[in-house]
């Protein structure tokens, strides 16, 4: 079942304008412009120009058809043919960098041949110059001779000086000491066990099917099922799980599990914890959360990743 794509292609097919078909699509899934924006990052005042078809309060096209796919993927409308949508409807072009104007030169404004030959001349005779004296060109002459230095031989010391003039090496250790001291006389560090909060979670009797799904980092979620009446996949329920919080899934048949962060979810059915659903910023779609199909989860093998 793909969660992406709904009934709505029906209505671009008919020639409905976007901001008509999102604004149905967002009504139909229950959710307000400020719950859109804060799922999508897109300002509510952008969001509420493509319903209404403002375009000229929309910024640049690029923009504008970014904000339009947002808007789309949010509400289960397929983004690619409501971005197609809203280039056929806009009157918004891309902007096209116009070329500087390219005026023919002036002759009367350029130097002369043989100003210009002069100063390559100058400047390459005071590289050269400057070169010189780095190399130390001019200062040959007065600089002095050094005197060749003669290293001096170590002084010769006798075995019996060496002997004396070492210092005494103390004695090892006796390990046999510490061996033979009694445990209560060793001292010991303390072992310090660090603090973890608990995520609080409601407890679940065995076998009852309750599933809770607990989020470790901040995370987007999204659980959508198919409503037989409307005949269409609608949200069951959206938007962002923070750090620590649990939501608790209700026991609606066919539901399925749609996140950009699968690390960051932990998902429990009667109170045991399922294998991670993937890495920290890996995206799944339709993950099934009927408790039979968890459970299978459990009794599965782990793969390794």
């Amino acid at each position: 079942m793909d969660t992406e794509v709904t009934a709505a292609g029906d209505d671009f097919a008919h020639g409905r304008r976007v901001g008509a078909i999102l604004g149905d699509a967002r009504t139909a899934a229950g959710l307000e412009l400020i719950d859109i924006a804060r799922d999508t990052r897109v300002p509510v005042r952008h969001l509420a120009a493509i319903e209404a078809d403002a375009h000229d309060s929309l910024p640049a096209l690029p923009y504008a058809i970014g904000f339009v796919k947002a808007f789309a993927r949010a509400v289960g409308v397929d983004p690619e043919a409501a971005g197609a949508q809203f280039r056929a409807e806009t009157s918004k072009v891309a902007h096209v960098p116009a070329p500087p104007p390219m005026s023919p030169l002036d002759e009367r404004r350029l130097p002369p041949r043989g100003l210009v030959t002069v100063s390559i001349v100058a400047v390459l005779a005071v590289i050269a110059a400057v070169v010189a004296w780095s190399a130390g060109a001019f200062d040959g002459a007065s600089r002095p001779t050094s005197a060749p230095v003669v290293a001096a031989a170590p002084p010769v010391v006798s075995p019996a000086e060496t002997a004396a003039a070492s210092p005494a090496t103390p004695p090892a250790a006796d390990s046999t000491a510490i061996a033979g001291t009694p445990a209560a006389e060793v001292p010991t560090s303390p072992a310090v066990t660090p603090a973890v909060a608990p995520v609080a979670m409601s407890p679940a009797a065995p076998g009852s099917g309750h599933i809770v799904i607990t989020a470790s980092d901040d995370a987007w979620f999204r659980i959508s099922a198919y409503d037989a009446t409307a005949r269409k996949v609608v949200t069951v329920k959206t938007g962002v799980l923070a750090k620590g919080e649990h939501y608790e899934v209700t026991p609606v048949p066919g539901q399925r599990l749609w996140t950009g962060r699968a690390g960051a979810l932990q998902i429990s059915v009667d109170g045991r914890a399922l294998p991670s659903l993937g890495g920290p910023v890996e995206t799944v779609k339709n993950v099934s959360l009927d408790a039979a199909d968890l459970r299978a989860r459990l009794a599965a093998p782990a793969t390794p990743r």
